[in-house]
């Protein structure tokens, strides 16, 4: 069987780290400008040529992520930045707008370029013209089907990449305007404040100020906010479609979800289509479980299913209690970096 990668997600250096230590093929990560997560912590210049080294070290790939839509008034700066980060020495760039592709052109960066889900790309004939542009690989929108993707790679012998755990969006592939139109940031410029997510009351219109809540579960109204992505249990069958990567999404999600999907995910890929496979699969979804996460669908259509809505609580079982920093040797005082509270002589029944 070819080799499947994990591409797995890194806000910062530590998650970075950490996707190296649990088995990522292949980590992508954003720069102080122009990638859509600038809420997230991103890499310095510094950190991007540490984190670079280290993944090369480890033979891990790095994906770079230029992902932002152009303004007119960007382009001088995202000229300036491209030269800035050039000679820093990325596997591949992810790319959504055409106008960044230009620019990457001509600068002569030494670099694979990828094209980002945000492009929607959902036919062999949008795959072929992007191939013809100069991507090397498609990172499909989430809406393809297994069957698209298979007649996709039957068409095109693309490399094919495929979200297969993380938040999904209530727009198009990721597309969206709410947050633009309610709060002033741009979600295509990487500034999503996500109002999907938001708590909604029912107001009638000549009762300004009486709010009626509409109640699908404890925590309040999130009529708008979609399902978590999980593929793991139709792993195998991406993989007959002939995916060649599967993408963990999580920039801004915790260093345990970083690691433990990865962890996940690259074990479920090495026993794709043998009988362990199945042995491991309640396992692997108990352990998936554990993180933080809305209720899982493993189709984007699913929630479309049937009519009506249901609550979208989100999912907290476990508690990331810390890491041991100091070594894996034996000792008899270790320090351990905490990420929540733990008390001395008291039982601890977290993750």
């Amino acid at each position: 069987m070819k080799k499947i990668e994990i591409v797995s997600p890194a806000g910062n250096m530590e998650k970075l780290r950490f996707g190296i230590k649990y088995g990522a093929d292949n980590i992508y990560f954003g720069g102080s400008d122009f990638n859509l997560r600038v809420q997230a912590d991103n890499f310095t210049n510094d950190d991007l040529r540490e984190g670079v080294a280290l993944c090369r070290q480890n033979g891990v790939k790095t994906t770079f992520l230029l992902n932002s839509y152009l303004h007119e008034e960007d382009i001088k700066n995202a000229e300036s930045y491209i030269e800035m980060i050039a000679g820093i020495g990325f596997d591949s760039v992810m790319v959504s707008d055409p106008g960044m592709m230009i620019l990457l052109k001509g600068s002569g960066i030494k670099a694979d370029f990828h094209l980002s889900t945000q492009m929607n790309v959902l036919n062999h004939l949008a795959v072929k013209f992007w191939m013809d542009a100069g991507f090397s690989r498609i990172v499909l929108a989430r809406e393809t089907s297994a069957e698209e993707i298979k007649m996709i790679k039957h068409h095109t012998g693309a490399e094919i990449e495929v979200f297969a755990h993380g938040a999904l969006c209530i727009a198009y592939s990721g597309r969206c305007l709410l947050s633009r139109f309610l709060s002033g940031r741009d979600a295509n410029s990487g500034d999503c404040s996500q109002p999907c997510r938001w708590k909604y009351s029912l107001m009638e219109e000549k009762r300004p100020g009486n709010y009626l809540d509409i109640i699908e579960h404890a925590r309040g109204t999130e009529i708008l906010s979609s399902k978590d992505l999980c593929l793991m249990d139709r792993l195998e069958e991406y993989i007959d479609a002939g995916v060649d990567a599967f993408k963990i999404e999580g920039r801004m999600k915790s260093l345990y979800h970083c690691a433990n999907t990865t962890r996940v995910y690259k074990h479920a890929v090495k026993l794709a289509g043998t009988l362990e496979f199945n042995e491991k699969l309640p396992f692997w979804l108990e352990e998936l479980d554990l993180i933080s996460h809305r209720p899982y669908t493993n189709d984007l259509f699913n929630e479309f299913g049937e009519l009506g809505f249901h609550g979208i609580p989100y999912i907290k079982k476990a508690s990331f209690a810390g890491y041991r920093y100091d070594g894996s040797y034996a000792a008899e005082e270790i320090k351990v970096k905490t990420f929540n509270p733990v008390y001395k002589d008291e039982v601890f029944d977290g993750i």
